[in-house]
């Protein structure tokens, strides 16, 4: 049976309590992802977001905090969703996966000089750097990356920065020699003259997942999510979702949107 809005927001209605005000944890500026323009925000992920609650006729609020204070905020009960998360079993225990909103692809960008020789992550582990790596606290960047951060040897290669801005302004003055940043995120810049394309290039792939909406497991109800999943999978098939992802693409650089996923239970597509 096709699903429909007016099903959905009856359905919705059946809850007593249910709140239609939906929290978003959301940091500084993340060209094309999260921009803000003074007390208000726009961008990729706002946009398909924003969209998605719309159907099921909630609202999107903002609250701004670094990505670590989000994930604490989420286990409070204190944010509802939070963007750009990679699946893991760990955090299948509080969130909801919903999307997936991109195919993330994360890069080493720096200095080649003061990486000479590196090809791959792997290598890493095995001869070190000369050059300091900042890396978003908080953030997961994979199992191999994972495993050479817990080796008390290799700390000192890497500085955790609580924000997206912090981490560029460390590199632009100076302070690490290269980050660890989605590629997508890079040629924004790029096209911004925001990062010296002569002075810093991606270096070499690191890791790449697919990332999704996460959904607070404490604060929805699993009705709640299973509507949230059955809309953005109505989005998709209209197309919705492709034309916003369309308003973003650059002119020397392409991108796409996946294939709905939902790692949600029950959450096959509609028949």
């Amino acid at each position: 049976m096709k699903y429909s809005v007016v099903w959905l927001l009856c359905l919705l209605s059946s809850f007593p309590g249910y709140s239609c005000n939906l929290r978003m944890g959301i940091e500084t500026s993340f060209p094309p992802y999260i921009v803000q323009q003074g007390d208000s925000w726009r961008g990729l992920n706002v946009e398909l977001l924003q969209l998605l609650v719309q159907d099921i006729g909630c609202e999107l609020e903002f609250i701004h905090s670094p990505w670590l204070r989000s994930l604490k905020l989420i286990e409070q009960g204190e944010l509802d969703v939070l963007s750009h998360l990679t699946y893991n079993t760990e955090r299948s225990a509080q969130f909801a996966f919903i999307g997936p909103h991109q195919l993330e692809s994360i890069y080493l960008v720096g200095s080649a000089e003061a990486f000479a020789g590196l090809t791959d992550i792997s290598q890493l582990r095995r001869q070190g750097s000369t050059g300091i790596i900042a890396l978003l606290n908080g953030a997961y960047y994979g199992d191999e990356l994972d495993s050479i951060l817990n080796d008390a040897n290799n700390r000192s290669l890497f500085v955790f920065i609580r924000g997206n801005e912090d981490k560029l302004a460390l590199l632009l003055n100076g302070r690490v020699h290269g980050l660890l940043e989605d590629i997508t995120a890079f040629h924004y810049w790029k096209q911004a003259a925001t990062l010296p394309a002569e002075q810093y290039q991606p270096l070499f792939k690191v890791y790449e997942s697919l990332v999704y909406f996460g959904f607070n497991r404490k604060t929805l109800t699993a009705a709640q999510l299973q509507q949230l999943a059955a809309a953005w999978y109505k989005r998709y098939q209209d197309g919705s979702l492709q034309r916003i992802v369309a308003r973003y693409q650059l002119a020397d650089y392409r991108f796409s949107l996946p294939q709905p996923g939902s790692l949600l239970p029950q959450a096959a597509a509609p028949d």
